[in-house]
């Protein structure tokens, strides 16, 4: 016997074997297949989906209800299942839109994600003004950041914001509240990224914090309200709210434009007057890329890239002539709508695309290079 070997890896567990609340390629009753553990703490786990289009956050009752009775979300934004003999609520996101510890975010200089998580601050805080938000989770897609409740301690929101335009060697700011000092407001917004080199467009918001805007969202709940804007720049601005929709306000003078150009058509946008000045009205859903060419955050998987090289491909044909580096790029549409229609300085569609798929954002990153050639393919034998 003394020459008989067990051989003990067999009959260990690993940590994330026993830890895991699924099982690999775990199946939903959706069809969505649970793919890999991206992160995880003692009540949550994120996945992202075998196909690379979803994540998935599970959460423990304890935390699914802590969220329900602050309000922050809603007991129907939870899917809930029993996984052996355990209650799991999931909270699903396009990987469209981030959702990370809000600690292991960083801005990298895009703008429009500055604004989506002084959004996500903004909401919150209308919502629960006490939680310590050091430990939490920023859902995008939702425009919140979950607290996990954690006994880390409490920091500063101003520093968590300025923590997150921090370079890859800057420390940490760990200044704890205080009192009135501690809310991220817009005033302090602009001025903490004026400070960090961003420029900012001196036009004002259209709208304010907390505004109703139902007559904006057809079909949405009632009291649906503006948390802050995510894009303002000479002719347009859009806004986060607390539905699943963002706004689109153009002005008169582009939206003719647009009409006239045939990128959108009229049946598609309401007219609305604000401020003496009429503005043609757009509402989407969350789940899609709405952003600026030069101002890039949406992920980027297999299905949306292709779903660009298409809108690029298409916009192209019908303005031959456009600028498209800085224009406003909406997945639902299938256009860009840029600014510049004739007589554009840069018009190498190619040299764009190739940006947006050797750099990003993704949302499951590096993108093979096979794709990426083949979408460059498709585009350059438009």
């Amino acid at each position: 016997m003394s020459s008989f070997i067990v051989d003990e890896s067999k009959f260990m567990i690993s940590d994330e074997e026993s830890n895991a609340f699924f099982t690999s390629e775990y199946k939903l009753a959706s069809g969505i297949v649970i793919g890999e553990l991206e992160d995880e703490s003692d009540s949550w786990q994120l996945y992202i989906s075998a196909d690379g289009r979803h994540y998935i956050l599970a959460v423990l009752p304890e935390l699914h209800d802590k969220w329900v009775a602050s309000r922050l979300l809603k007991d129907r934004d939870f899917e809930c299942i029993e996984v052996d003999s355990r209650k799991i609520y999931l909270l699903f996101s396009s990987s469209v839109h981030r959702v990370t510890r809000l600690t292991n975010i960083r801005i990298n200089k895009s703008l429009r994600y500055a604004y989506a998580l002084f959004s996500a601050f903004i909401h919150t805080r209308q919502l629960d003004l006490d939680s310590n938000l050091r430990d939490g989770l920023y859902f995008e897609s939702r425009s919140v950041i979950l607290p996990t409740y954690s006994l880390v301690g409490k920091v500063s929101d101003r520093c968590l914001f300025e923590n997150a335009l921090r370079g890859k060697n800057d420390p940490e700011k760990l200044t704890a509240p205080d009192g009135l000092n501690d809310s991220v407001s817009y005033f302090y917004f602009r001025k903490c990224l004026t400070e960090h080199g961003f420029t900012l467009n001196e036009n004002e918001p259209l709208f304010e914090t907390g505004e109703i805007v139902d007559d904006f969202l057809l079909g949405e709940e009632s009291n649906s309200m503006i948390t802050a804007p995510l894009i303002i720049r000479d002719h347009y601005q859009l806004f986060d709210t607390t539905s699943d929709s963002y706004i689109l306000m153009i002005d008169s003078l582009w939206g003719e434009a647009l009409i006239s150009s045939n990128i959108v058509n009229q049946i598609q946008m309401n007219s609305f007057p604000i401020n003496s000045k009429r503005y043609f009205v757009l509402s989407f859903k969350k789940d899609q890329i709405i952003e600026c060419m030069n101002d890039r955050h949406g992920g980027l998987n297999k299905e949306n890239a292709f779903e660009l090289t298409e809108a690029i491909r298409r916009t192209r044909t019908l303005l031959p002539e456009c600028d498209l580096t800085s224009a406003l790029y909406i997945q639902k549409l299938g256009y860009l709508l840029p600014e510049k229609f004739t007589n554009a300085d840069n018009t190498n569609d190619r040299e764009l695309l190739v940006d947006c798929l050797s750099h990003g954002p993704f949302a499951m990153a590096p993108l093979m290079d096979d794709i990426n050639h083949d979408l460059v393919t498709i585009l350059v034998h438009q």
